[in-house]
Formats: structure tokens, C-alpha cells, sequence
């Protein structure tokens, strides 16, 4: 018996996904452009609950929300599998793919999700002198709850680019 997470229909989550990016990569990153790889859970994107974690990576920290997924022929598959220490191991951890369920959450911090889950990705810091309003604005009309919005209207001045970048790192 796996323990299960319920997720609500619309609910989004979000964690620290940890990457080297090349210095041409601009602010804009697409969630499709992840690859799973291989690991203690099985195939998936590996991420951590753990800012602190994360920043001592050594890595790009990258905020990735994903969304369960509901797949129509398969009961929970909305739901993130939690993996208990010390029970059954081997084949046994990545059980929760062939369960159709969306993740799995491991160790005290860890997780791993399907790709196809993965609905925005993007930089928690932005370390260039210049801005980057319409990659901005195409990410966080990805974002199932953003922290701001862009429109039109929105001021693109220096002050509102820190203001916006403060806002999706809390």
C-alpha cells in the first residue's frame, strides 16, 4: 500500500528545480525543454522542497510549478505518491509512474514528478543589468496563481523590474 497526497483539481505546486544553464539562456525557460532523468525514484524531474538545499547546489536555482494531471483511465492519478524511509526499496520506489500517479515525494525534502506535469519554469533570481519584460509576461501567463501581473499598462521601468523579481522569489 503507497501512501497517496491528494491534490486539489486546480491546485498547483511549486519547488526548487536545480540546473547549469549556459550564459545565452535568457529568462525565459519552457517546462517541455526538461528532460526526466534517471534516479533513486525512478525517470522523472528530480526537485527539493529545500530552498537552502537548493542554493547550495552550486547550480542555477529554478522555481518549477507543476500541476498534477488527471489521467482519465486511472484512479488517484491527480495525486503525488509519498515514499516512506525504510520500506520495501528497489523496484518497489518506482512504482508510483506505473500507478499513474503525478510524483513522488521522498526523503524529508525530495521530489520527483512527470514531465508532462510541469506547467511554468522560471528563474528565481535574474542577475543581468537588463530586463526582460515579454519573457517575464509569457511565464507568468503560465503561472496558475502568478504573484503579478503584466499587461500593457504595466510601468517597465528598472524599479518595477527589482519590485517584480522580489515578488517571485517570496
Amino acid at each position: 500500500l503507497m501512501s497517496t497526497l491528494k491534490c486539489p483539481p486546480d491546485g498547483a505546486f511549486s519547488a526548487y528545480y536545480c540546473v547549469v544553464l549556459f550564459d545565452t539562456i535568457g529568462y525565459e525557460l519552457f517546462p517541455q525543454d526538461l528532460q526526466e532523468t534517471p534516479g533513486s525514484m525512478g525517470l522523472g524531474i528530480y526537485c527539493t522542497l529545500d530552498l537552502e538545499k537548493a542554493q547550495t547546489s552550486g547550480k542555477e536555482v529554478l522555481i518549477a510549478e507543476f500541476k498534477p494531471t488527471v489521467q482519465s483511465d486511472r484512479l488517484g492519478s491527480s495525486d503525488l505518491a509519498l515514499h516512506v524511509s525504510g520500506s520495501a526499496g528497489g523496484a518497489a520506489e518506482s512504482r508510483w509512474r506505473e500507478r499513474s500517479f503525478s510524483g513522488v515525494i521522498f526523503g524529508e525534502t525530495e521530489l520527483c514528478v512527470r514531465a508532462d506535469t510541469l506547467t511554468a519554469l522560471y528563474r528565481r533570481e535574474w542577475r543581468r543589468p537588463e530586463s526582460a519584460w515579454p519573457e517575464l509576461a509569457r511565464t507568468v501567463g503560465h503561472m496558475h496563481d502568478p504573484p503579478l501581473a503584466i499587461d500593457s499598462d504595466t510601468s517597465q521601468t528598472d524599479a518595477s523590474w527589482a519590485k517584480a523579481m522580489e515578488r517571485l522569489r517570496t
